[in-house]
């Protein structure tokens, strides 16, 4: 019973660090935006910001590219913003473009308890050879992800969806104690027969 309230005190504990990190990112306005190329920072669009960023390797081209979240410099759950991202792939001189963009992949500050996507205390972003994937989470109050991965097709030149994994975590009351359990994944595979590019990924519910 002990290590079971041990556990719960632990996740109310990293719920509450992540609240404040959240609190601050709103307040701070713009992450790292100093960091990024300069070539980036101009084509970020006017009346927007950025919020979040990862670089990595995006395409088959073994250049540095960079994946950009961008928000309004108000973003609250009472007025949020939209939250588009952005692929940037570098060019041979080391300039950036922008290769393509969704406005929807990114969860708004009211779709979800604690500010999705900002929630998960890190980037919200992740890339690994070629494939990147958006992670939008919560662990305040709910506890759910929803993690959605794409990858760079060679011969179509664009990023395909590669599945959808959901799940959440619910608070099981017992003789010993309250823990968080986690339920079962949902995950959703592309089909190949009818791929769907980065730029027209649209979520289902």
């Amino acid at each position: 019973m002990v290590k079971n309230m041990d556990m719960v005190e632990t996740f109310r504990r990293i719920d509450r660090m992540k609240r404040l990190f959240v609190f601050s990112l709103l307040a701070a306005g713009s992450v790292h935006a100093a960091e990024l190329p300069a070539s980036i920072a101009r084509l970020i669009p006017n009346g927007f910001e950025v919020l979040s960023y990862e670089a990595g390797q995006l395409t088959d081209d073994n250049r540095l590219d960079y994946l950009v979240v961008i928000h309004h410099p108000v973003d609250t759950v009472q007025q949020a913003s939209t939250r588009p991202l952005l692929i940037f792939t570098q060019n041979i001189d080391g300039t950036f473009r922008l290769a393509a963009r969704n406005d929807t992949v990114v969860m708004q500050a009211d779709q979800g308890w604690c500010a999705p996507f900002t929630d998960s205390g890190d980037s919200g972003l992740a890339i690994q050879d070629r494939y990147f994937t958006v992670q939008n989470s919560v662990s305040c109050g709910q506890h759910w992800s929803h993690y959605i991965t794409f990858h760079y097709h060679v011969k179509q030149h664009d990023w395909l969806l590669h599945n959808e994994i959901a799940q959440s975590w619910h608070l099981n009351l017992t003789g010993d104690g309250d823990m968080l359990l986690a339920d079962p994944a949902h995950v959703t595979k592309a089909d190949r027969k009818r791929p769907i590019t980065f730029e027209a990924w649209r979520p289902t519910q």
